[in-house]
């Protein structure tokens, strides 16, 4: 079974795009937990959110974790909240190499689109409050913290961390 390589961090740090030069560039398939709950849902992630609460969009990131963690040689982009819940990155790490994408926190307040980020609608302060509350379980989580001054950056220190580089 060809080993997955997993990426968290913070809403903004750019795990679906790394992600995507990931899988590009290694041959993998890409999945994003977010598009897989968007998918089973029939809705949007904000939709999610407004109709059931923050509650119910956990239950069903947990689902699309336990799914994503059943695929074999993928690269798998996480939402930023996939650490809060302990089996979700007990699922992932079992059959991947978990990577926090350390993208500062002032670069991400600075250029994200909170638009579609539920979790953001307060604005960018909500940003700095989000790291405060998980940086540690990211570094708690990650097999490997993965930095970049652009995305190609990160990405090739993602391979360096998976040992193919």
């Amino acid at each position: 079974m060809g080993r997955n390589i997993v990426l968290i961090g913070l809403p903004g740090c750019g795990k679906t795009t790394v992600g995507r030069l990931l899988a590009a560039r290694t041959g993998r398939v890409f999945v994003d937990t977010d598009e897989l709950a968007a998918a089973r849902e029939g809705r949007s992630i904000p939709e999610i959110f407004a109709a059931e609460g923050e509650g119910y969009f956990r239950d069903v990131e947990t689902a699309c974790a336990r799914e994503a963690a059943r695929l074999e040689n993928a690269v798998v982009a996480t939402g930023g909240g996939i650490v809060l819940r302990a089996e979700n990155m007990a699922a992932l790490a079992e059959t991947g190499i978990v990577c926090f994408l350390n993208r500062s926190v002032e670069e991400i307040a600075g250029s994200v689109d909170i638009s579609g980020r539920p979790l953001l609608k307060e604005g960018r302060e909500k940003v700095y409050r989000l790291h405060r509350e998980r940086d540690g379980l990211y570094r708690k989580y990650a097999a490997a913290v993965c930095t970049g001054r652009t995305p190609e950056e990160a990405a090739e220190a993602v391979l360096r961390a998976a040992g193919e580089e």
